[in-house]
Parts: structure tokens; C-alpha cells; sequence
């Protein structure tokens, strides 16, 4: 019998065959994929770019509208909720910004990975391209979106005059690089269960706004005592701080650092495994 066996979408033999074993395909062909993935940045940058210029197509001002509902909220939310906790609303609304910059964040990258592949129906029928573009195109949208949200983070600590060491820019930048590391390896993943199992992106939105109450974002984890199960076993609140710590108290938990480096490696891990066994029947669950 060849070595090479026939590729599940086009039935023809050529190297796909290479990476598969008894009818079972290897890990090496998921990774292949993942590092070809990454290799056509052109390709899934010019996609999220588009996303992006589809949906304000005829915005004056464009991206920038999210942003400005963002600033909005944040706003409000700041002057109300301080009230409410008794606290100063200078040392609150700084909290308050970086929170939901970095919740959006991970919302984004969790949400928009449950559809990354079924939205990509048209392009997974009709050309042949590494599957994990369409995972790498949820990545660099959030990414960019992100970038019009610093914006928010920028104005709020220039406003009330918070002076951050270059030490902790350079931790907000690295947490923003390991929450997109996570986000692909976790969006991987849930990119193949959820084009399986349609009703699982409900589910996962379902957890998520649930998550949002419990997690330190518009309230403060000093609020609890440091044991609390909320903040210990709550994966959100230590990918959150991560990238809150340096910009609002100048410094960072290594504590935090260990476990959210912990949750990135592990969802590479999860996210290789499920795409290996979901990459050759990606096309048939279309």
C-alpha cells in the first residue's frame, strides 16, 4: 500500500498522506497546518483588516464608534459604581478602563473563535488554504481592535495623571501578547467543537456573561478576601490582572503571571489535540 493516502477533502494522494497513520491523521499534520497557518499572515491579517472595514463600511468615523461606546461606558459606569463602593472615583475609573479593555478582549477572542470556522464556509469549500487562517484572522481582529482601545486606557490614566513606569508598559504589552497566545490555543479549540456541536457557542456565551459578574472587572478583588474560590479558581481573574496590575499599582503578582502562562500552554495543548482529530473532517461538518 502508498504511503500516501488519499486527502479527506479532495481525494487525491499527495502529502496529507505523509501525516496520516492507519486511517488516523498524525499530530505532525495539525502542526504543519499550524505553522503554515501562520505563515500566510498576509492572508488572515488582510481578512481581519477587512472584518473590520465591512462592518463600519460607511462610518465617518469608523472602529473608532467602538471605542467611543466603550469610553461612554466606561465613563458612566466609573462616576456610578464609585459612588456606590464609597470609593475616590480617581482611583476607581483607572481600575474600571483597564478591566473592560482587557474583557473585551478576551470576549472577543472566546466568542469570535466559536464561529471562526463556520463562518469561514465559503473559503473551506472553495479554496485550499491551512484551516488555522481563519483562527489566526479572529487573533489579529481582536488585535487590532484592541489597539483602537488603548486609546481609552491612555486618555483615563493621562486625565487623572497616573505615570506609568516602563517596566509596566512593557508587562501590559507581554500580558496583551500571552492573552492572544491563549486566545488561539482556547480558540483553536473551541473553533472545531462549536462547528461540530452548533448549540456550544451558546453555551460558551451563556458562561461568559456569567463570568463578567464574577470576575474583579467592575469591582475590585480586594473586595473579597484573597482566598475567596471566585478569585482562586476563577481563570478570568488572573488574565485580567495581568495586564491591569502594571498600568493601575505599578507592579505585577508573579502569582497571577504563573497561572496565566499555565492557562496559555495548557490551551495550545487542547487546542493541538482537538484540531487533530477535527482537522480531516473539518470540511464534512460544514
Amino acid at each position: 500500500m502508498s504511503q500516501y493516502r488519499p486527502d479527506p477533502v479532495s481525494g487525491r494522494r499527495g502529502w496529507y498522506g505523509a501525516f496520516v497513520a492507519d486511517g488516523q491523521p498524525k499530530i505532525s499534520a495539525a502542526l504543519a497546518d499550524m505553522i503554515l497557518g501562520m505563515a500566510s499572515w498576509r492572508i488572515w491579517f488582510s481578512l481581519a483588516a477587512g472584518d473590520i472595514r465591512q462592518k463600519y463600511r460607511g462610518s465617518i468615523l469608523g472602529p473608532l464608534w467602538v471605542t467611543i461606546s466603550m469610553a461612554a461606558f466606561t465613563i458612566g459606569i466609573g462616576i456610578v459604581y464609585a459612588n456606590l463602593f464609597k470609593i475616590d472615583v480617581h482611583a476607581y475609573l483607572p481600575h474600571v478602563a483597564v478591566g473592560m479593555v482587557t474583557w473585551t478582549l478576551i470576549t472577543g477572542l472566546v466568542t469570535d473563535s466559536c464561529h471562526a470556522l463556520i463562518g469561514a464556509e465559503g473559503y473551506l469549500r472553495q479554496m485550499r488554504l491551512p484551516q488555522t487562517v481563519f483562527v489566526y484572522r479572529i487573533i489579529a481582529r481582536n488585535a487590532l481592535i484592541l489597539v483602537h482601545h488603548v486609546l481609552i486606557i491612555v486618555g483615563v490614566l493621562l486625565w487623572f495623571g497616573i505615570a506609568v513606569s516602563p517596566v509596566g508598559v512593557i508587562l501590559s504589552v507581554l500580558a496583551a501578547l500571552l492573552l492572544l497566545v491563549t486566545g488561539y490555543g482556547w480558540g483553536l479549540a473551541l473553533a472545531c467543537i462549536c462547528l461540530r456541536f452548533r448549540d456550544v457557542a451558546q453555551i460558551v456565551a451563556t458562561i461568559i456573561t456569567g463570568a463578567f459578574f464574577v470576575t474583579p472587572v467592575l469591582w475590585k478583588g480586594s473586595f473579597l478576601a484573597e482566598d475567596h474560590p471566585v478569585l482562586v479558581f476563577n481563570p478570568f481573574h488572573y488574565l485580567v490582572e495581568i495586564m491591569r496590575q502594571p498600568l493601575t499599582t505599578g507592579h505585577s503578582d508573579p502569582k497571577h503571571w504563573m497561572v496565566a502562562i499555565g492557562i496559555a500552554l495548557l490551551g495550545l495543548v487542547v487546542g493541538l489535540l482537538t484540531f487533530r482529530i477535527a482537522r480531516p473532517r473539518i470540511t464534512y461538518w460544514i
